[in-house]
């Protein structure tokens, strides 16, 4: 079969080449696949091959390279990269996700719930007024609000905040983005964006609160010296956070909506009642966002015949990963009582697991089970569009009309 330009974001416009992945699975599930303007990369597309390297980080590095697929331009980038604990292996991302995994853990997110699921009412509310709406807007306005809040970013901020956040998520979209410049430019707000909200904490801590004032207080112990975080450390936290949040858990939302019109029979069992945790799950692993994470080899080895070199691009396929065939038993169906139900949709675990997981998983299950108590059938109102995005299956605009159940 012809190679596909898998890091071409118009690619995607189509939506993902299922077909493609299950041929690569099948025949050539170590793939090399050359690149236009980069070195090329291997493509990883079995379940098993990508749960051992999503694990193996002295293997398949992040700090290497980064995790973004696109190469950085210059070796400053590279160094801003590695900045952000996403992009940086152990020892330097165990300290750094230890800093903020304390505002993750189930018992901190829990305390969420009431506030999620008035923003859920809330939203659902205006959803119900017999208009058009678009639900990518709605599921970022909740996805959004939800990791604001829990970081610490003043109510007052969300609109600007949430604009940035947005255009450095989709900064491949030509809407989002009409120069289309790089990911270093659409980071700059950002920062600058940090830089004024922790000068703001460090002058009033008791005005604020959140995961940016434990930052702020924070302090490393590292040869049995306590070292503090740097301003511009802190800053770097913005956006693994932010755009994390709202990318994985909002695309989530409108998929769930899109399946809905698609097979509107999948959910009729919990039609009227609450989600349960394993609707959230298999949706994530069915047409979960996250398509691939980019490691770089550290040394020369071997995986299924396959000679991958010290330095080459890793790409772990997750898309395809939870669709394998070996793994999940008749995989293209959306089955919530599957067995086993162990996706990687959220990484297939080692230190790279999605430290937000718990609060997106949370977000869905409380939105699914309010859409599916208050919303009898959405119908389309006009023609969606996908998301021009090598990295995040998504949707750019899904107009829906949601008609109230009876």
């Amino acid at each position: 079969m012809d190679r596909l330009d898998l890091v071409n974001p118009g690619l995607y416009r189509d939506g993902v080449p299922r077909d493609y992945f299950r041929w690569l699975r099948d025949n050539d599930p170590v793939a090399w696949h050359e690149e236009t303007n980069g070195p090329g990369y291997w493509v990883l597309t079995r379940f098993d091959d990508v749960v051992v390297a999503n694990r193996d980080w002295e293997l398949y590095s992040n700090a290497s390279k980064g995790s973004s697929i696109e190469e950085a331009r210059s070796e400053e980038e590279l160094v801003n990269r590695r900045l952000i604990f996403v992009n940086q292996d152990p020892p330097d991302h165990t300290r750094h996700r230890k800093l903020v995994s304390s505002a993750f853990t189930p018992g901190h997110v829990r305390r969420m719930t009431p506030l999620i699921e008035a923003t859920c009412a809330r939203l659902v509310d205006g959803l119900l007024d017999g208009e058009i709406h678009d639900f990518v807007t709605i599921a970022e306005e909740l996805s959004f609000q939800m990791v604001a809040t829990l970081f610490g970013v003043p109510e007052a901020d969300w609109p600007r905040l949430m604009e940035i956040t947005r255009e450095m998520a989709d900064f491949q979209d030509p809407e989002v983005n009409p120069s289309l410049a790089p990911r270093p430019e659409m980071q700059r707000a950002m920062f600058e964006y940090g830089t004024e909200l922790l000068a703001s904490v460090r002058a009033n801590p008791s005005g604020h609160s959140g995961v940016v004032v434990d930052l702020a207080d924070a302090e490393l112990e590292e040869d049995g010296e306590i070292h503090r975080l740097t301003d511009r450390e802190i800053v770097s936290f913005f956006p693994a956070v932010l755009v994390g949040g709202l990318s994985t858990t909002a695309h989530t939302m409108v998929e769930m909506v899109n399946s809905w019109i698609e097979f509107p029979e999948i959910f009729d069992k919990w039609a009227g009642g609450d989600c349960p945790p394993n609707v959230v799950e298999e949706m994530l692993r069915w047409r979960g966002p996250v398509m691939y994470f980019r490691r770089t080899a550290t040394r020369d080895h071997e995986l299924r015949g396959r000679t991958i070199r010290a330095g080459d691009k890793v790409l772990l396929a997750y898309v395809s990963a939870n669709r394998d065939e070996r793994h999940f038993a008749e995989p293209d169906r959306f089955d919530a009582d599957r067995q086993p139900l162990d996706h990687v949709a959220f990484g297939g675990g080692g230190p790279h697991f999605c430290i937000g997981a718990q609060l997106a998983r949370l977000d869905l299950r409380l939105v699914f089970g309010e859409l599916f108590r208050r919303v009898g059938r959405f119908e389309p109102a006009g023609e969606p569009v996908r998301l021009t995005a090598n990295q995040f299956a998504g949707w750019l605009h899904y107009p829906v009309r949601a008609r109230p159940r009876p």
